[in-house]
């Protein structure tokens, strides 16, 4: 279950990328149809560096993983919103996230 989670975790901080991609016109982003703001560009950035953080802490060990967890599903969800039509689907991994890092406080910490 680990592997997976972390799976998870850096698929969707991988496909965060694609909003930074769009926001500064690197390529061409077909799934992304709504404008993205240079300003929420580098904050799709900033979730991935968050999401990779967080994968990399539950690698690791560290029980802390928990908290930019919830930092980057925060951010994520957020950056979802605003490109709903878009990204609506990114909330189903974010929930997948939430509820592990719930289990995880709640039966081992």
């Amino acid at each position: 279950m680990k592997t997976l989670l972390i799976v998870l975790i850096l698929i969707h901080g991988m496909i965060h990328l694609l909003g930074f991609v769009k926001a500064f016109d690197l390529a061409r982003v077909s799934q992304l149809t709504q404008h993205i703001t240079k300003a929420h560009g580098i904050l799709w950035l900033i979730s991935v560096f968050v999401f990779t953080l967080t994968a990399l802490l539950i690698i690791l060990n560290k029980e802390i993983w928990w908290v930019p967890a919830i930092l980057s599903l925060c951010l994520s969800q957020y950056l979802i919103f605003r490109s709903w039509q878009d990204a609506k689907f990114g909330t189903l991994a974010n929930v997948l996230i939430l509820i592990a890092a719930f289990i995880y406080c709640t039966w081992y910490s």
